[in-house]
């Protein structure tokens, strides 16, 4: 019964990382969003910590999706392989897609 549940945590365990994480995510990116601020408060602090995190967060996504696909592309062309050159064309279509739509996110809730 113990190794079922090990083996189980363990198949799903990048899921599982993957959800929590999105979830802490939108749960620290939209509870500000509905704070207004007191009058004669200054959050320029806030402002430059918000910018600070959301380049963090470009980055991280072109890196963990832009580099993986990029490599795919420069392969499939290598290899003269029509379906690798195309799944990494996909991939940084979708990196530049997300990191679009986080750039609106900012604008949107900051």
């Amino acid at each position: 019964m113990y190794m079922k549940r090990t083996g189980f945590i363990v198949k799903h365990r990048k899921k599982l990382i993957s959800f929590i994480t999105a979830l802490n995510v939108i749960s620290l990116s939209v509870s500000p969003a509905f704070a207004v601020a007191p009058s004669g408060v200054d959050t320029s602090s806030y402002s430059g910590m918000v910018d600070i995190v959301f380049w963090v967060a470009t980055i991280a996504i072109a890196a963990g999706g832009g580099i993986p696909s990029l490599i795919k592309l420069v392969q499939g062309q290598a290899d003269e392989d029509s379906r690798g050159r195309n799944a990494g064309i996909a991939g940084l279509v979708i990196t530049g897609a997300v990191i679009g739509a986080a750039a609106a996110i900012k604008s949107l809730l900051f």
